[in-house]
């Protein structure tokens, strides 16, 4: 039995992962792009078809959190007499703006604090300065969206409610 040459075994490998990583290439872009080796095509390089399909969409970047004339409505949770009009008192000498006047939650205790912003069109500002107010003035609080349960209680502007719990009586003493 003869010794194998390694030159020539090296450049069989070699060929081998060269058509292998064509194929990957080739097979591996969605959207039509083909890779040819070079010298296979017309013009001895990479042809790209047009695209087919709908194009891709960017995420849309998350708006920057707005204070001021923000409208919020604050609701207490707690059994502690006027916290809500506290709360809401010291967020509009902050920029925001009473949507209403500050009032008792619908059913007390809440236990957790939570921050909710209206949907709709605004949706994805209101999160924002949802996420924002809850970080910045009620210690990372619960942020969700208004709910229809909820919406009836809330004046209808308000663009943000915040029901008081009583994890912020805990927080604020």
């Amino acid at each position: 039995m003869s010794p194998v040459n390694l030159g020539t075994a090296r450049i069989v490998l070699l060929v081998a992962l060269v058509v292998g990583g064509i194929a990957v290439l080739a097979n591996g872009f969605a959207g039509g792009t083909v890779v040819t080796a070079p010298g296979a095509g017309a013009s001895g390089g990479t042809t790209t078809p047009p695209p087919t399909g709908s194009p891709t969409t960017t995420p849309k970047a998350t708006p920057s959190p707005q204070v001021d004339g923000v409208l919020i409505q604050v609701f207490n949770g707690t059994y502690s007499p006027g916290l809500a009009g506290q709360v809401q008192q010291m967020l509009v000498k902050d920029g925001y703006v009473a949507a209403a006047t500050a009032a008792d939650a619908p059913s007390k205790p809440v236990a957790k604090t939570v921050v909710y912003f209206r949907g709709g069109a605004d949706a994805a500002q209101n999160r924002s300065n949802a996420k924002y107010l809850a970080g910045h003035y009620l210690n990372g609080a619960k942020v969700a969206v208004l709910g229809a349960d909820q919406a009836s209680t809330v004046a209808k502007n308000a663009q943000i409610a915040i029901v008081l719990g009583l994890d912020y009586v805990a927080a604020h003493g």
